[in-house]
């Protein structure tokens, strides 16, 4: 889903107009609906009211309301099992497929018109364009140049198109490169060695790029400490460079208006995120003055995202803007917005007006389909595809969809979670019983959790578990206010709202106390441990993948991009040391009371498989249910197909061994510790991953 707030923020989009050639016009932050009446409520509104039902049980606290939710009523030909015990069609090879993703949001061709994005598949990513006269797809770059960008380590911005020309960064050696035509041969443009390129622009009035550069070669050389980043302005036809801003920690954005006089751009320094602070500068080029207008505003952080776009159209003065779930247009004269009805529910990286600006590009998905490239007419709606997305070929009788959660926490205050419900049209529980529910924590922290198609959850669902996705005090889409309530309290806040959202849907009779589990990976698993070393945790089992315990090692062994944030989540590390202890789950494990099963990587070097193994140990002694799980050939993050469907089967196997009911169409090769009150004597399994 989009993690932007609504920030549409004056300044900033007042330079964004006059780089546009509109005039100075008055725009609100957020302006009011038109026909707000019939409108779908937003997600950053605190005055949500939802009046559809969801699929289940009684009683769901939404936005202040409580909405009644009725039973589904078993079909005449599904079989009563008790949940947990339903076989299903979404099986582990199925969540596992690989399927093509699009990886970058939408560009118009300024010329041509012609759309171009970026698909990622096994982990290869290749540019194509749209035809929309001819409605045609043609790929572009061949499978050995794989189109990535490395800048700030997370990349994106990846390539920029103008006139029928592609500039693209190239993973394999972070070299910039030109192709003229889709039948063309890439050449490289950019001949400096231990530099990466992102986020670039293309100007006719110069025949140069400008691009953020980020030069790794002093950090490599055993010099500097950190690599430098800056503005270069490249050479198109003879790749010759030159910096033009530097002295920041960090840039992104570099736009040129119309005429070539002038480059926009952002930057932030250390110890800031963009998203906590970052500031615009607008500078003319020819005389590189020192004059320069600065304006400060809210961006998210990821290079080439977009979340707004202005109609080129002369005299349109019209905005298109992703606002939390909602694809938005905002009327620059009337002030008013208004949502597009594509029949889509979330919108992620970016979106672009066509040449004409009758319509526009985004990426699409919701819960039953995968993200793709959409065609929407803005005027109607009208919404036609364009990628062609690979969706699981599964019938809508065991999808589950998500449904918006407003419940009480902490402080007086409310958080949100998604809600999905057990679904199999070929099955249904016995009167009277509630399902076990898996509660889920977002990467981030300062993410979302989307209600895109999501294989992995329907896996669970399809066989009678429900799942609560928390978006936590800090998750984006509620407004910067909600965001920044998570600063100097990561480990408190979301801790305390993911207790209290599974406490919510058991007070709401919705799920089985007695059966209430979490998982979660990496970074987002320091929530989930940290739940699990809470004193009285409503959780009965938990499920660890590569998951990151201590907070200080993060906060010590990171790269550029992330080296300050531990300082906005928990605070300065001299200064706040008690706070990196007291809220570290590995350095409280002797706190874990609850059956856990660890899934790890051999080579994993962010977290070292010892770390891990040590609440292992722990938990086994206790002679709780306990399982660790080490695969030969992954590192932190699982890549392999084989290595992920193990884990998935071996997590639900898992569940249902502590929860005492009998998966119908699960098996697992591992040994679990203590599940009859004996030790088996095995310390872990190890399983060579295969290709």
């Amino acid at each position: 889903m989009p993690c932007w707030e609504p920030f549409i923020s004056r300044p900033f989009l007042l330079a964004l107009l006059s780089i546009h050639g509109v005039a100075s016009v008055f725009i609100p932050t957020l302006p009011p609906l038109e026909d707000d009446s019939k409108g779908d409520p937003g997600l950053g509104r605190l005055d949500l009211t939802i009046s559809n039902t969801t699929e289940h049980s009684p009683g769901i606290l939404i936005g202040g309301n409580t909405v009644r939710i009725s039973q589904v009523s078993p079909s005449r030909t599904s079989t009563e099992a008790p949940y947990g015990s339903w076989p299903s069609p979404v099986t582990s090879n199925l969540v596992t497929e690989p399927i093509s993703a699009v990886v970058e949001p939408p560009r118009i061709d300024p010329i041509t018109g012609l759309v171009f994005w970026s698909e990622e598949l096994n982990g290869r990513r290749a540019v194509y364009h749209f035809d929309p006269d001819i409605r045609k797809v043609v790929r572009w770059t061949a499978p050995d140049y794989d189109v990535v960008s490395r800048v700030h380590e997370y990349g994106g911005g990846s390539f920029t198109v103008y006139n029928n020309t592609l500039f693209f960064s190239r993973g394999e050696d972070d070299a910039m490169y030109r192709q003229e035509g889709p039948a063309s041969q890439p050449s490289r443009l950019t001949q400096g060695q231990k530099k990466r390129y992102a986020d670039g622009v293309y100007s006719p009035e110069w025949n140069a790029l400008f691009l953020v550069m980020e030069d790794h070669s002093q950090v490599e050389e055993g010099g500097l400490q950190e690599p430098r980043n800056s503005i270069v302005m490249v050479d198109a036809s003879s790749g010759k460079e030159k910096i033009i801003v530097e002295h920041a920690d960090f840039f992104a954005s570099p736009r040129i208006t119309q005429d070539g006089l002038h480059l926009v751009w952002i930057q932030w320094n250390h110890p800031r995120m963009p998203w906590d602070e970052n500031q615009m500068f607008v500078a003319g080029l020819k005389e590189h003055e020192t004059d320069i207008t600065i304006s400060r505003f809210f961006q998210h952080g990821r290079l080439g995202r977009q979340a707004y776009d202005i109609n080129p159209r002369l005299g349109a003065r019209e905005a298109v803007v992703i606002c939390g779930h909602d694809l938005t247009v905002v009327d620059l004269r009337k002030q008013k917005r208004r949502v597009i009805k594509t029949g889509y529910t979330t919108y992620s990286l970016g979106v672009a007006y066509s040449k004409a600006g009758d319509k526009v590009y985004t990426v699409a998905s919701d819960g039953s389909r995968h993200a793709r490239l959409v065609e929407v007419e803005v005027r109607t709606g009208r919404t036609r595809d364009v990628s062609q997305a690979s969706d699981a070929e599964v019938e809508k009788g065991y999808i589950s969809t998500a449904r918006l959660m407003q419940f009480p926490t902490t402080q007086g205050d409310f958080a949100y979670g998604y809600l999905y419900s057990p679904k199999n049209k070929d099955y249904h529980a016995p009167a009277g019983t509630l399902p076990p529910l898996l509660v889920k924590v977002h990467e981030g922290p300062t993410d979302a959790a989307s209600t895109a198609l999501n294989l992995y959850y329907q896996f669970f669902t399809s066989r009678g578990f429900a799942i609560l996705d928390v978006d936590y005090r800090g998750s984006t889409g509620y407004g910067k206010l909600y965001r920044n309530k998570l600063n100097e309290m990561w480990g408190v806040y979301d801790v305390e709202d993911v207790l209290a959202g599974a406490k919510h849907v058991v007070k709401e009779g919705l799920v089985d106390e007695a059966r209430v589990c979490i998982d979660s990976s990496s970074m987002a698993a320091y929530t989930m441990l940290s739940a699990l070393t809470i004193p009285g945790s409503v959780f009965k089992a938990g499920a660890s993948y590569y998951g990151v315990s201590d907070p200080e090692t993060m906060a010590t062994n990171t790269h550029k991009f992330k080296k300050n944030y531990m300082e906005a989540l928990i605070g300065n590390l001299d200064r706040h040391k008690d706070r990196y202890v007291t809220r570290s789950p590995l350095r409280n494990y002797e706190r874990l009371e609850v059956p856990m099963i660890f899934f790890h990587g051999a080579n994993d070097k962010v977290v070292p498989p010892d770390q891990v193994r040590g609440m292992y140990n722990l938990v086994k002694t206790k002679q709780l249910p306990a399982a660790f799980i080490v695969f030969d050939d992954e590192g932190h993050v699982f890549t392999h197909r084989e290595s992920l469907s193990r884990a998935l089967e071996a997590e639900f196997y898992f569940f249902a061994m502590v929860f005492n009911f009998t998966p119908a169409d699960i098996v697992s090769d591992i040994t679990i510790d203590n599940m009859d009150g004996e030790q088996t004597g095995k310390e872990e399994r190890q399983f060579p991953s295969r290709r």
